[in-house]
Protein backbone atom coordinates (compact mmCIF):
# COMPACT_ATOMS: atom_id res chain seq x y z
CA UNK A 1 0.00 0.00 0.00
CA UNK A 2 1.19 3.62 -0.63
CA UNK A 3 -0.80 6.69 -0.70
CA UNK A 4 1.29 9.91 -2.44
CA UNK A 5 0.03 12.80 -0.22
CA UNK A 6 -1.97 11.58 2.85
CA UNK A 7 -3.59 15.11 3.72
CA UNK A 8 -5.55 16.23 0.31
CA UNK A 9 -7.13 19.31 0.62
CA UNK A 10 -5.08 19.88 4.10
CA UNK A 11 -2.21 21.67 3.64
CA UNK A 12 0.97 21.32 1.23
CA UNK A 13 3.29 19.60 3.71
CA UNK A 14 0.50 16.59 4.03
CA UNK A 15 -0.20 16.33 0.55
CA UNK A 16 3.94 15.86 -0.49
CA UNK A 17 3.96 13.37 2.31
CA UNK A 18 4.05 9.85 1.30
CA UNK A 19 2.84 7.01 3.46
CA UNK A 20 3.54 2.89 2.66
CA UNK A 21 2.96 -0.37 4.40
CA UNK A 22 3.58 -3.86 2.80
CA UNK A 23 3.19 -7.33 4.11
CA UNK A 24 5.03 -10.06 2.84
CA UNK A 25 4.99 -13.83 3.31
CA UNK A 26 7.41 -16.63 2.82
CA UNK A 27 7.26 -20.15 2.81
CA UNK A 28 9.98 -23.22 2.20
CA UNK A 29 9.18 -26.72 1.11
CA UNK A 30 11.57 -29.03 2.31
CA UNK A 31 10.94 -31.68 -0.17
CA UNK A 32 12.66 -29.66 -2.88
CA UNK A 33 15.70 -29.21 -0.83
CA UNK A 34 19.16 -30.96 -1.07
CA UNK A 35 21.42 -29.52 1.70
CA UNK A 36 21.38 -30.49 5.02
CA UNK A 37 20.60 -27.60 8.02
CA UNK A 38 20.85 -27.47 11.61
CA UNK A 39 18.12 -28.35 13.83
CA UNK A 40 17.91 -25.95 16.78
CA UNK A 41 15.84 -28.18 18.68
CA UNK A 42 18.87 -30.39 18.81
CA UNK A 43 21.88 -28.87 17.51
CA UNK A 44 22.33 -32.10 15.07
CA UNK A 45 22.13 -31.65 11.19
CA UNK A 46 19.41 -32.58 9.24
CA UNK A 47 17.66 -32.58 5.97
CA UNK A 48 15.77 -29.77 5.33
CA UNK A 49 15.10 -25.87 4.54
CA UNK A 50 15.89 -23.10 7.84
CA UNK A 51 16.27 -26.32 10.27
CA UNK A 52 13.09 -27.67 9.94
CA UNK A 53 12.06 -30.52 7.40
CA UNK A 54 8.29 -29.30 7.35
CA UNK A 55 6.99 -26.60 5.45
CA UNK A 56 8.02 -23.52 7.24
CA UNK A 57 5.76 -19.98 6.86
CA UNK A 58 7.30 -16.71 7.45
CA UNK A 59 6.21 -12.68 6.93
CA UNK A 60 7.79 -9.55 7.34
CA UNK A 61 5.82 -6.01 7.91
CA UNK A 62 7.25 -2.92 6.31
CA UNK A 63 6.26 0.87 7.43
CA UNK A 64 7.15 3.91 6.54
CA UNK A 65 6.57 7.85 5.93
CA UNK A 66 8.42 9.94 3.54
CA UNK A 67 7.74 13.81 4.28
CA UNK A 68 9.30 17.41 2.96
CA UNK A 69 12.33 18.47 5.29
CA UNK A 70 11.18 21.99 6.42
CA UNK A 71 14.72 22.66 7.31
CA UNK A 72 16.18 22.46 3.52
CA UNK A 73 14.51 22.98 0.85
CA UNK A 74 13.26 20.20 -1.96
CA UNK A 75 14.91 17.44 0.82
CA UNK A 76 13.04 14.75 2.41
CA UNK A 77 12.61 13.21 5.67
CA UNK A 78 12.09 9.17 6.11
CA UNK A 79 11.40 6.74 9.11
CA UNK A 80 10.77 3.09 8.26
CA UNK A 81 9.91 -0.07 10.42
CA UNK A 82 10.47 -3.56 9.08
CA UNK A 83 9.75 -7.16 11.48
CA UNK A 84 10.34 -9.91 9.91
CA UNK A 85 9.14 -13.25 11.89
CA UNK A 86 10.91 -16.52 12.28
CA UNK A 87 10.95 -18.22 9.20
CA UNK A 88 10.69 -15.07 7.19
CA UNK A 89 13.03 -15.84 4.07
CA UNK A 90 13.60 -12.70 1.45
CA UNK A 91 13.20 -13.51 -1.85
CA UNK A 92 16.28 -11.11 -2.64
CA UNK A 93 19.28 -11.05 -1.63
CA UNK A 94 19.97 -7.40 -2.07
CA UNK A 95 21.86 -5.39 0.55
CA UNK A 96 20.58 -1.95 1.36
CA UNK A 97 23.00 -1.27 4.55
CA UNK A 98 26.67 -2.54 5.21
CA UNK A 99 25.57 -4.89 7.67
CA UNK A 100 23.28 -6.54 5.55
CA UNK A 101 19.27 -6.39 3.99
CA UNK A 102 17.49 -4.39 6.74
CA UNK A 103 14.36 -5.94 4.74
CA UNK A 104 15.59 -9.72 5.33
CA UNK A 105 15.71 -9.13 9.41
CA UNK A 106 14.37 -11.77 11.64
CA UNK A 107 13.83 -9.60 13.92
CA UNK A 108 13.38 -5.35 14.20
CA UNK A 109 14.80 -2.58 11.83
CA UNK A 110 14.36 0.70 12.29
CA UNK A 111 15.93 3.83 9.97
CA UNK A 112 15.84 7.68 9.81
CA UNK A 113 16.86 9.14 7.16
CA UNK A 114 17.44 12.78 4.99
CA UNK A 115 17.54 12.80 1.39
CA UNK A 116 18.37 15.80 -0.82
CA UNK A 117 18.91 16.55 -4.27
CA UNK A 118 21.92 18.72 -5.65
CA UNK A 119 21.40 18.94 -9.27
CA UNK A 120 19.06 16.63 -11.69
CA UNK A 121 21.80 14.13 -11.67
CA UNK A 122 23.25 14.72 -8.13
CA UNK A 123 21.72 13.85 -5.00
CA UNK A 124 23.04 13.60 -1.12
CA UNK A 125 21.70 11.00 1.90
CA UNK A 126 22.23 10.74 5.47
CA UNK A 127 20.61 7.79 6.66
CA UNK A 128 21.01 5.33 9.84
CA UNK A 129 19.84 2.01 10.58
CA UNK A 130 19.36 -0.01 13.70
CA UNK A 131 18.26 -4.06 13.44
CA UNK A 132 17.78 -6.20 16.63
CA UNK A 133 17.76 -9.79 15.55
CA UNK A 134 15.49 -11.94 17.57
CA UNK A 135 16.57 -15.13 14.92
CA UNK A 136 19.95 -16.07 13.19
CA UNK A 137 19.87 -16.57 9.62
CA UNK A 138 18.54 -13.35 8.36
CA UNK A 139 21.39 -12.46 5.43
CA UNK A 140 21.46 -16.14 4.90
CA UNK A 141 20.76 -18.59 2.08
CA UNK A 142 18.26 -22.13 2.22
CA UNK A 143 21.04 -24.08 3.73
CA UNK A 144 22.39 -24.47 8.00
CA UNK A 145 23.32 -20.88 7.94
CA UNK A 146 19.74 -20.19 7.30
CA UNK A 147 18.48 -22.26 10.69
CA UNK A 148 16.65 -19.67 12.93
CA UNK A 149 17.90 -20.14 16.43
CA UNK A 150 17.49 -17.59 19.20
CA UNK A 151 20.37 -15.86 20.59
CA UNK A 152 20.39 -17.92 23.34
CA UNK A 153 20.18 -20.97 21.42
CA UNK A 154 23.03 -19.94 19.43
CA UNK A 155 24.86 -19.33 22.15
CA UNK A 156 24.17 -22.66 23.45
CA UNK A 157 25.58 -24.27 20.27
CA UNK A 158 29.31 -22.52 20.63
CA UNK A 159 28.17 -19.94 18.00
CA UNK A 160 28.64 -16.36 18.60
CA UNK A 161 25.57 -14.58 16.64
CA UNK A 162 25.18 -10.45 16.05
CA UNK A 163 22.56 -9.67 18.08
CA UNK A 164 22.26 -6.24 16.53
CA UNK A 165 23.86 -3.89 14.13
CA UNK A 166 23.87 -0.50 13.38
CA UNK A 167 24.66 1.25 9.98
CA UNK A 168 24.74 4.99 9.55
CA UNK A 169 26.34 6.76 6.25
CA UNK A 170 26.28 9.76 4.27
CA UNK A 171 26.28 9.30 0.47
CA UNK A 172 26.65 10.98 -2.66
CA UNK A 173 24.58 9.24 -5.70
CA UNK A 174 25.05 10.41 -9.40
CA UNK A 175 22.21 9.34 -11.51
CA UNK A 176 22.99 9.00 -15.83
Amino acid sequence: FKADGIGADINEYLNNTTFFASYAQSETDPSLASSAVINPANGMTDGGMLGSTNSETGHSTWIGVQAPCLLSEGAKIGLEWNKGSQYWRSVTYAEDTIVGSKIATRGTAIEAYWLKPLTRSLSMSIRHTQIKYDYTGSNAFFGADGTPMTMAQAKMYGQNPVEEATDTRIAISYKF
